[in-house]
């Protein structure tokens, strides 16, 4: 099925995983975005989410406030965002 896909989502995809676990659904994430296919994942778990994204999308009370490229952001800003302390001018929603 994922040979075909184009688009994956994943929700919270290393949320009860442990650290060998969450590397092999990193490592997944990574080889099928190198394959061209589109990945989206929903994870409240930052330091996962700065390893294979290449943008990250906020949403703070269920609107987007920020869609930034992941190499000109950092786990302060996005914490911000989500928590509504922070804002973010550049929103590409």
């Amino acid at each position: 099925m994922l040979k075909k896909a184009k688009l994956v989502v994943l929700d919270e995809p290393t949320a009860a995983l442990g650290v060998a676990q969450t590397e092999q659904v990193l490592n997944l994430v990574r080889r099928l975005a190198d394959q061209g296919v589109a990945v989206i994942i929903i994870s409240h778990n930052l330091q996962d989410v700065f390893k294979v994204a290449d943008y990250i999308n906020v949403l703070y009370l269920g609107t987007m406030v920020a869609s930034i490229p992941t190499s000109e952001t950092t786990s302060d800003d996005v914490v911000g965002y989500i928590t509504g302390s922070k804002t973010y001018d550049g929103v590409n929603a």
